[in-house]
């Protein structure tokens, strides 16, 4: 009976040492990247607000010029870095005005690792 309890405390000892490490480490660099790349998707949220909340009459009544004002606006009061002619593309015709907003932003995790994040959002007016 003695034996029985000695080989079930040796089959329920936990985690060892090296697996304890190895979670902890998954855990470092899953933060590291959650706290580097975050931000970004969160400004990107913020623009397709931007991109949202643009008049409905904008084909009508503004032009690229007062289109790309009303960006760089915006950019100041959310304190975005991107330049708003790099970043908002302006298509324009007789029928429709397309707003696209495109961007890169390449940012480093650690050692020689980057990550380059690709963001794209556009509406379209009639």
């Amino acid at each position: 009976m003695s034996s029985m309890k000695i080989q079930r405390r040796k089959l329920q000892r936990g985690m060892s040492k090296y697996a304890m490490l190895l979670v902890l480490m998954a855990l470092v660099v899953f933060g590291t990247a959650a706290l580097r790349l975050g931000p970004h998707y969160i400004d990107f949220t913020v623009m397709q607000g931007i991109i949202e909340r643009l008049p409905t009459q904008i084909h009508k009544d503004m032009s690229k010029t007062k289109i790309r004002e009303h960006f760089a606006k915006q950019f100041r009061i959310e304190n975005f870095s991107q330049n708003v002619r790099e970043v908002v593309k302006i298509d324009r015709n007789r029928e429709r005005t397309v707003v696209a907003v495109e961007y890169e932003i390449r940012e480093h995790l650690f050692y020689n690792i980057d990550v380059v994040l690709a963001f794209s959002e556009s509406r379209t007016f009639n």
